[in-house]
């Protein structure tokens, strides 16, 4: 376990494997008419793949904004270019790790060349955190209640996956949410709780577990205690994320309008929240970049809208603009940001950010 552990975290390997993955699947997908499928991306409609470029762009660039935002409550030096960055490396990094494991590593050690001691930018990512995944969780919620009738006839075969993914993603934000309005429930999972997770062997050790725990609990209760007093800042933060989820889940629409397949803006409410069950059934593919799984999910939930032939070169322009572009362009910011020398703290800014 451990082997198989320590090679997951070896970037190397995992894009090798992105690779591999990245072969078979579109071997997969092309077989039965490669002709077609070829004929449709090579004569893709220019101006909505510069519109899906613009969109995938502005995903990032808008949570370089509302890290800036957050990052000026303590640093209002922080300049909007360093949040862009910031967002693309963090991007890159989780298209690359295991259950998009590495991204705040990777954001916590540009925010220290940046000239952002550490607890700062802990506490600026999990500001961050809290408010994207509220944002996400109410967002995917209230698509759900609006679809839930005519997607659970359609897709009743695998609706119950849906569900869990949504829960899989709401667990940690309502879990923290819960603890702090409820301090009988934190008491019930420090205790009871974790002594069930032991004995089902999720929880290996019982006082490492209710160690993070109070951990996280005490790192929520914090940031929610600032942002209890920068409403307006919350609010706009809110706005940038519902803005981002939007364009993120537009995409597949796009693409599809960039084929040329009829789809109409009637359609697009349904896209739009079959683009949020991918994301959500994605929770449970912990290879990097969800890789093969992704690819397997959208072409089942969206052939029912685009047919089993069309939905083909959908699926390959979306994946390309939604993970290897915005792969590659996470990659270029990165390695332009090492090349830039680093900002120095200095002395007394170091033994505060130590001392803590």
């Amino acid at each position: 376990m451990k082997q198989l552990k320590r090679l997951f975290s070896n970037y190397v390997f995992n894009i090798a494997l992105i690779i591999g993955l990245s072969v078979l699947v579109f071997y997969l997908t092309v077989r039965d008419n490669p002709a077609e499928v070829f004929d449709r991306l090579k004569n893709a409609d220019r101006l909505w793949l510069v519109l899906i470029m613009l969109g995938m762009l502005g995903f990032r660039i808008l949570n370089g904004a509302a890290l800036q935002e957050e990052c000026n409550l303590t640093r209002p030096g922080y300049s909007l270019r360093q949040g862009i960055e910031n967002a693309f490396v963090g991007g890159f990094f989780n298209q690359i790790t295991p259950s998009a494991s590495g991204g705040q590593f990777a954001q916590v050690f540009l925010f220290r060349r940046q000239g952002v001691p550490v607890t700062e930018s802990a506490g600026v990512l999990w500001m961050n955190f809290i408010l994207y995944q509220s944002t996400m969780v109410a967002s995917v919620f209230v698509l759900l209640l609006m679809k839930f009738r005519t997607f659970y006839v359609k897709f009743s075969q695998f609706f119950v996956v849906v569900l869990l993914g949504f829960l899989v993603n709401s667990a940690v934000i309502i879990t923290l949410w819960a603890m702090v309005k409820f301090p009988r429930f934190y008491t019930w999972l420090s205790t009871k709780g974790i002594e069930i997770g032991s004995k089902l062997h999720l929880i290996k050790d019982k006082e490492k577990a209710s160690k993070q725990l109070e951990d996280q609990l005490v790192r929520f209760q914090k940031e929610v205690e600032v942002l209890s007093h920068h409403k307006r800042m919350v609010i706009k933060v809110c706005l940038i994320h519902f803005i981002r989820l939007l364009l993120f889940y537009s995409i597949p629409f796009m693409s599809a309008k960039a084929l040329g397949f009829q789809v109409t803006a009637k359609e697009y409410p349904d896209m739009l929240t079959l683009a949020s069950f991918v994301a959500m059934v994605n929770a449970f593919i912990p290879l990097p970049g969800a890789s093969g799984g992704t690819e397997a999910t959208f072409l089942l939930m969206f052939s029912l809208i685009l047919g089993s032939v069309n939905v083909r070169p959908t699926m390959l322009l979306w994946r390309f603009m939604t993970y290897y572009f915005d792969m590659m362009v996470g990659g270029i910011v990165f390695l332009v940001t090492r090349l830039r020398p680093p900002v120095v703290l200095d002395k007394k800014t170091e033994q505060t950010e130590v001392s803590q």
